[in-house]
C-alpha cells in the first residue's frame, strides 16, 4: 500500500501525469482524476503473432479474420483491410516511442503519441493500448481507428474483415 501520505496529497494538486509508487501499485493523476492500477511484474514486452488469416487470435484479445465479397460500414469495432497489403506474420503489440500511422478518415500521416493526446488517452489508456501491425507498420489502432495504407478501397478484389469480440 501507500504508506507517504503527504504524496498523496501532493499528487491532487500536481500537474497531470505524475505518478507515485508503491511495491504493488501506482497512483496516478489524470486531468482531474486519480487512478489506481496494479503495477505490472514484468517488463518483458508483448508480442503476439498471428501466421496466417487463419489463426485463433483469442490472446490478449480476441480478433476474427474473414473474406468479405464487400465493404460494408465499418466501425470501431470492425475493419476491411487489403488482403495484398499485409505482409505475414502479423504482430499485436503495444505502442512505442516514434510509432505513426495514417488515420483512416484523415490526410497525411500522425504520431501515434499526437493522436493519443488527440483522443485524451490516459497514461493508462496508452499502456493498455493494443496495435495490429504488418511488418513494423501499424494496421489497426485496435477497437479505435484503422491506417488508410492498409483500409480495402472500391478497387481492391481481397478483402479482409477483421472483427474485435467483446
Amino acid at each position: 500500500g501507500f504508506s507517504a501520505w503527504n504524496d498523496i496529497y501532493d499528487l491532487v494538486d500536481a500537474q497531470s501525469g505524475k505518478q507515485i509508487f508503491s511495491e504493488t501499485h501506482f497512483l496516478l493523476k489524470d486531468r482531474e482524476k486519480l487512478i489506481l492500477s496494479v503495477r505490472k511484474s514484468s517488463n518483458e514486452e508483448e508480442i503476439y503473432v498471428i501466421e496466417s488469416l487463419d489463426d485463433k487470435v483469442n490472446i490478449p484479445l480476441k480478433l476474427r479474420f474473414c473474406k468479405a465479397v464487400n465493404i460494408f460500414e465499418t466501425d470501431s469495432n470492425c475493419i476491411f483491410v487489403d488482403e495484398n497489403k499485409l505482409n505475414f506474420p502479423l504482430t499485436i503489440r503495444k505502442w512505442q516511442e516514434g510509432d505513426y500511422f495514417y488515420p483512416s478518415g484523415m490526410n497525411g500521416k500522425k504520431k501515434l503519441s499526437k493522436y493519443f493526446k488527440d483522443e485524451k488517452y490516459s497514461l493508462l489508456d496508452k499502456e493498455n493500448q493494443w496495435l495490429l501491425c504488418s511488418e513494423d507498420q501499424i494496421v489497426w489502432v485496435i477497437g479505435k481507428r484503422a491506417d488508410n495504407r492498409f483500409t480495402s478501397k472500391e478497387t481492391t478484389q481481397n478483402i479482409i474483415k477483421i472483427v474485435l469480440e467483446e
